[in-house]
């Protein structure tokens, strides 16, 4: 299952992406940021990023 495609480097984040909710089966617009090594934050949207959710992933060790 892809959960992130189409998504383009732009300096220190990537946009122009989408991004899959397993849960409801949606897909959204979203950018992604390296926050640190072990964190990334996911920002999922409609449309305009002010209407979306962030999420902060971090890696399994």
């Amino acid at each position: 299952m892809v959960i992130i495609e189409n998504i383009k480097k732009d300096k220190n984040e990537y946009n122009n992406g989408s991004i899959l909710d397993p849960e409801n089966g949606e897909t959204y617009e979203c950018y992604l940021k390296l926050i640190n090594h072990n964190k990334l934050k996911v920002r999922g949207y409609l449309g305009a990023s002010i209407f979306g959710r962030t999420q902060y992933w971090t890696r399994k060790k």
